[in-house]
């Protein structure tokens, strides 16, 4: 198998991909059958029904306590960062990216402690930040000491759960 067919996940081929080159390697050697050829009517109904077939849905895990799931928080934040950046009040928006990951044997942080996910800059020059959690979440005690931060130096700063809650924290 090529490198681009690999999984992220441990390097493995997944089921979906093997199914997906299976159809794929099918749909060509179906579509290379010549007309004059007794079996071409058989091969393109099969490459008909190739096309038609839905992909298999992805599997999810269940939680075993029965409680419905909740998005995740790098949905939410892709979803928050689309509606802020088609939103007229908004001028700029920008992901702040922070953490720590390794290179090897050395550790290097990237950005600060307590930076919020999104910030950026209203039409009439307002500076806003925005922490993105998961519903029922709360921001760390960091990040709430730098929405205060924010907030007494005359920008507008908050946390949110969904795109409906990050539009509301920006003034009208």
């Amino acid at each position: 198998m090529t490198n681009y067919l690999r999984s992220r996940k441990r390097g493995r081929v997944s089921l979906r991909e093997r199914l997906e080159l299976n159809k794929a390697t099918r749909r060509l050697y179906l579509g290379a059958v010549p007309e004059d050829h007794p079996k071409y009517e058989a091969a393109q109904a099969k490459l008909g029904e190739l096309h038609a077939e839905a992909p298999p849905p992805l599997r999810t895990r269940r939680k075993a306590r029965g409680t419905p799931d909740r998005p995740l928080e790098k949905h939410i934040l892709a979803a928050v960062m689309g509606a802020l950046r088609y939103d007229p009040r908004v001028w700029i928006c920008d992901r702040r990216q922070s953490g720590v990951f390794q290179d090897g044997d050395r550790y290097i942080r990237v950005g600060e402690r307590g930076h919020l996910d999104i910030s950026g800059m209203l039409r009439g020059g307002a500076y806003f930040e925005i922490e993105v959690k998961r519903p029922g979440a709360k921001p760390e005690p960091h990040q709430l000491e730098r929405i205060e931060r924010v907030r007494a130096g005359g920008g507008i700063s908050g946390y949110c759960w969904s795109v409906e809650s990050a539009i509301a924290l920006l003034p009208s």
